[in-house]
């Protein structure tokens, strides 16, 4: 009888204790899930309502649309001014420092190798070109589209056919379909990236 009591008693105590493990491990939650929505609020207070709303969606085939694929066609061509394919062509060097300004600050490519390279990586690369660079050698693009839009972030596509020398010093091209990535930066349409893709034949 004394031993049944002992366990009886025992068994209340660790059931007692289990209940407020429970019940303390339930305030702990509550606790933290209360803290956390006062948190949230506290921050939402304090930054207030934003003071840029996002830019109006457009319409794929209206005029908004066509007019910002025109605007971004331009910047494509600007974009690549060393070929002399383009109406805004700069003899090989002033191209270079040009697209060190004109691309944005987190611009990257994929090459046709599927490597990635930075804007500081692409920029350094075509400065030591420079001096065995072949006049006519560079991108020659044409069929652009712009293909999404998302607020001050667009992408587009081209064909573009990019030439170098060869083994016997002719140029020779090769046809890629180039994704082009856009930024708008203060007003401005901006070059953001690209992702080369080679044509199969």
């Amino acid at each position: 009888m004394y031993r049944r009591g002992v366990l009886s008693v025992k068994s209340e105590v660790s059931g007692t204790v289990q209940k407020e493990r429970v019940a303390m491990t339930r305030i702990g939650v509550l606790s933290v899930i209360l803290i956390t929505i006062m948190t949230m609020s506290i921050v939402a207070v304090a930054q207030g309502p934003s003071k840029t709303a996002d830019p109006p969606a457009i319409t794929k085939g209206s005029k908004a649309w066509l007019d910002l694929e025109k605007e971004l066609w331009d910047a494509d061509l600007q974009w690549l001014c060393s070929a002399g394919a383009t109406p805004y062509h700069k003899v090989y060097r002033e191209c270079v420092e040009f697209r060190s300004t004109y691309w944005s600050d987190q611009f990257f490519e994929v090459v046709m190798n599927g490597e990635v390279h930075t804007k500081a990586e692409m920029i350094s690369a075509q400065r030591a070109a420079n001096a065995t660079h072949v006049n006519g050698a560079g991108p020659y693009p044409d069929d652009f589209h712009l293909m999404a839009v998302y607020g001050n972030f667009a992408l587009a596509t081209d064909h573009t056919n990019l030439k170098s020398p060869g083994p016997d010093g002719k140029l020779v091209g090769v046809d890629l379909r180039v994704l082009r990535m856009f930024v708008k930066e203060n007003g401005k349409w901006r070059p953001a990236g690209a992702a080369l893709v080679p044509i199969a034949k």
